[in-house]
């Protein structure tokens, strides 16, 4: 496999920053919420100068997406399928499954700020879906065509099984900043018993 060429001083510097910047705006938009917080705040809070952060982003709305699709690991999750097209199917997503759950756990105030924000503000709705939701949907569409081609699931409609994926995540979600109890008492088992209904049904065992 071809190994990347390890980054330059001056490529971690500008990595490190971006990181900085985001990490800043994650934490004034989960205590001010989207509408409050300015660039200003966001670059007291990341120790930069106003100018830094629009060497990086043209707006509030670019942070806010660059946040979620942090959360989503959308820049990981090429890498993450193809090294998933190697190993046990049902392992690979519950894995998959219970690192973003992690995350969304770590990040919950955050997300409780902005993501209404992203259904109710049409253009911020629009670049989310374009450029996060439907990125991960044709990134998972290409896993699940590998693996029917494998023999590994049987075959299914590569476009619906995504969205039926997706969906249920985002039901987690949004169920989760509702504050269902039995829900956030048991967040930890979910995505095992995602895993068995997926891939087990509920028939009892020896049913057709």
């Amino acid at each position: 496999m071809e190994q990347k060429p390890t980054p330059s001083r001056r490529e971690r510097l500008k990595q490190e920053r971006e990181e900085r910047i985001l990490d800043a705006a994650a934490a004034i938009f989960a205590e001010k919420g989207y509408h409050r917080a300015t660039i200003r705040d966001i670059a007291t809070q990341a120790d930069v100068a106003d100018g830094t952060i629009y060497n990086y982003y043209d707006s509030k709305f670019d942070l806010l997406i660059a946040i979620l699709s942090r959360i989503a690991e959308l820049e990981q999750l090429p890498a993450e399928l193809m090294g998933g097209l190697q190993d046990d199917v049902r392992g690979f997503f519950v894995t998959a499954f219970r690192d973003r759950m992690d995350r969304i756990e770590r990040g919950e105030e955050m997300l409780q700020a902005v993501l209404p924000q992203v259904f109710v503000h049409p253009e911020l709705r629009e670049r989310f879906y374009r450029q996060t939701v439907r990125r991960i949907a044709r990134l998972l569409e290409g896993y699940v065509e590998a693996q029917v081609e494998a023999g590994a699931i049987r075959p299914v409609d590569p476009e619906l099984l995504t969205r039926l994926l997706q969906a249920t995540f985002v039901g987690l979600l949004v169920l989760r900043i509702l504050g269902d109890e039995p829900l956030q008492e048991r967040w930890e088992t979910i995505p095992d018993l995602w895993a068995t209904v997926m891939f087990d049904g509920l028939n009892p065992r020896g049913e057709a």
